[in-house]
């Protein structure tokens, strides 16, 4: 069980909806980020991406969350 949510929350929150999202507000407001950068892997070791990635991720899922369950339940 611990590896499922371990699997969940590392790639679906982080890597797909954190960077996604926060690739396309930098793709909107003008702002070229390529996707190796947002992941982090630009070569720095203490680089914060991964943390943004991951409040982005939480806040999207838990807006998807809401959304989903407003239409449902509606």
């Amino acid at each position: 069980m611990e590896l499922f949510i371990e699997i969940v929350f590392r790639w679906l929150i982080v890597r797909i909806l954190g960077i996604h999202t926060r690739y396309l507000f930098f793709k909107l407001i003008g702002k070229k980020k390529s996707m190796d950068y947002l992941s982090g892997v630009t070569g720095k070791i203490e680089s914060p991406q991964d943390f943004y990635n991951a409040v982005t991720g939480l806040i999207i899922f838990c807006l998807l969350s809401v959304g989903i369950a407003y239409i449902v339940f509606s």
